[in-house]
């Protein structure tokens, strides 16, 4: 289990750079960023994004300052996927299905056993059809 949850780690970390959320500099000093999700506290994904937040803070030499919001503190999943939208939060952790309400073809990632193990996931996640999808969902 603690293998997957660095893979975990460091695949949020990797979505966060390929799906081009982008961590715009402001000049007035760190640009504050919001990371919103749904999970408690003493879940494996919160204590993942508090080390993701603490890695960009860190490797960004304070540019970057991120604020993780666990536990719905933000609103529901459905509320912070629109939040992402809006702009009103940065970063978020969210399931197939609640980003495919808005933007359809993301669906198809949520068909059930579509994937045969995690390396079948894994191929598919680093597939130039990904990378197409992403981007029109971006």
């Amino acid at each position: 289990m603690k293998t997957y949850n660095v893979k975990l780690g460091s695949l949020v970390l990797a979505a966060m750079l390929l799906t081009g959320t982008t961590l715009a500099s402001n000049a007035l000093g760190a640009r504050k960023i919001k990371w919103a999700h749904v999970y408690e506290t003493s879940e494996d994904y919160h204590k993942q994004a508090v080390w993701a937040a603490e890695e960009i803070t860190k490797r960004s030499d304070g540019r970057y300052q991120v604020s993780v919001f666990p536990s719905s503190s933000l609103g529901k999943e459905a509320d912070i996927n629109q939040g992402l939208a809006l702009g009103t939060v940065d970063i978020i952790y969210t399931g197939q299905s609640f980003a495919a309400q808005t933007y359809g073809p993301l669906a198809l990632s949520d068909v059930p056993y579509v994937f045969r193990d995690f390396d079948h996931w894994q191929k598919y996640a680093k597939s130039d059809f990904f990378a197409e999808m992403a981007d029109g969902y971006a």
